[in-house]
């Protein structure tokens, strides 16, 4: 009998350990949009040669969905296990409401290129262009990892005034108040009677939090969007998305909004990103390739956010694994990013979103 017991449980142990060696690996991120691009190059390095399939089939360089799945291995972290990491690019806002909830996210359910098919399933770690404590969102108190920025352009539409090249604070803070101003507040230019809409972004955006922090705007925003069928702008109850937005901002118009760093090259190639206050957040013209950030780095420009990833207290290793790996991943890829800035370049510090823009000690 002690024989028979000792063999079942060598098998039953055998069985384990190759069940194991088969076993499915399942990472789920949401959050913010503004980090997307970066996101999708760094988790397709984590897979490297050893992806298997993705959905959508995009090209590297070209990372605009807002849902994507994967499916491969990373033999660094998980040796032979499949591995599916799903990721659906919802918002800063809805990101750290998603683990500190613990709600459903729909997810693309397959890697197979195509396959238009989703699934509910809990958000793992959440990417977020702003502090949890600037959400309603504040409990439970999630871990949060720093490791880049990201600046926020405040963009004119593609039949703005040419003389509407800055817009400070002050003028801000009126446009978002009113919906809308003359052009000539903005210009100094009285010949331009024409209002310059404000086009906002959906409360769901971390983007949307720091700006009016970052302007000190309290109250209701005011926004529009245009209507195609009466052909004007009309009062918009909810904001858009940045899709809508650069959608709007090329084709109707006079107006203003605000999008991060590849968002706002969508634009008119770049050409129509404003200076705030003076100074814009990069030096020279903005291209997709590469941008001279200073200004952002040593306190000139301070529309910007960090990066941040988010996780719950009770994330299991395989999530925290994935973690450290994703952000060794995304400071490779920062380091010749043409949209963000590695944290280790900030000269720069804040300690909340659109609190003052101190020296690093």
């Amino acid at each position: 009998m002690k024989t028979l017991k000792f063999s079942l449980v060598t098998l039953v142990g055998s069985a384990l350990t190759a069940a194991s060696a088969y076993a499915q690996v399942e990472i789920n991120l949401s959050g913010a949009v503004a980090f997307r691009d970066t996101a999708y190059r760094s988790i397709r390095s984590l897979f490297g040669a050893n992806l298997a399939s993705q959905n959508p089939a995009d090209a590297p360089a070209t990372p605009t969905a807002l849902k994507v799945t994967w499916t491969g291995k990373i033999p660094a972290l998980y040796g032979d296990q499949n591995v599916t990491v799903r990721a659906f690019y919802n918002g800063a806002v809805a990101g750290v409401q998603d683990l500190t909830q613990n709600r459903n996210v729909n997810f693309l359910a397959s890697s197979t290129a195509g396959d238009t098919n989703t699934v509910n399933l809990q958000s793992n770690i959440a990417f977020s262009s702003i502090f949890q404590q600037a959400t309603q969102f504040t409990t439970p108190v999630l871990e949060d990892a720093l490791f880049g920025a990201t600046p926020i352009n405040l963009v004119k539409s593609s039949s703005a005034p040419a003389g509407l090249t800055n817009i400070t604070t002050h003028q801000l803070k009126t446009l978002a108040a009113n919906g809308s101003a003359p052009a000539w507040f903005f210009t100094g230019n009285t010949n331009d009677t024409d209002p310059i809409y404000f086009i906002n972004r959906d409360p769901t955006a971390g983007q949307r939090v720091t700006l009016f922090l970052e302007s000190l705007f309290t109250g209701n925003p005011i926004q529009n969007q245009w209507d195609t069928t009466q052909q004007k702008f009309i009062h918009d109850p909810t904001g858009r998305n940045a899709t809508q937005i650069t959608t709007h901002l090329n084709n109707y118009g006079p107006a203003i909004s605000y999008l991060i760093s590849v968002d706002s090259f969508n634009v008119n190639g770049g050409q129509n990103v404003l200076s705030y206050n003076g100074s814009k957040a990069f030096k020279g013209t903005f291209s997709n390739t590469g941008n001279d950030f200073s200004p952002v780095i040593s306190g000139q420009y301070s529309l910007w956010v960090y990066e941040h990833l988010l996780n719950r207290t009770t994330a299991s290793a395989n999530v925290r694994n994935f973690r450290t790996k994703l952000i060794e991943s995304i400071d490779a890829e920062l380091q010749v990013s043409a949209f963000s800035i590695p944290i280790s370049r900030l000269r720069v510090e804040r300690q909340a979103d659109g609190a003052p823009v101190a020296p690093v000690e």
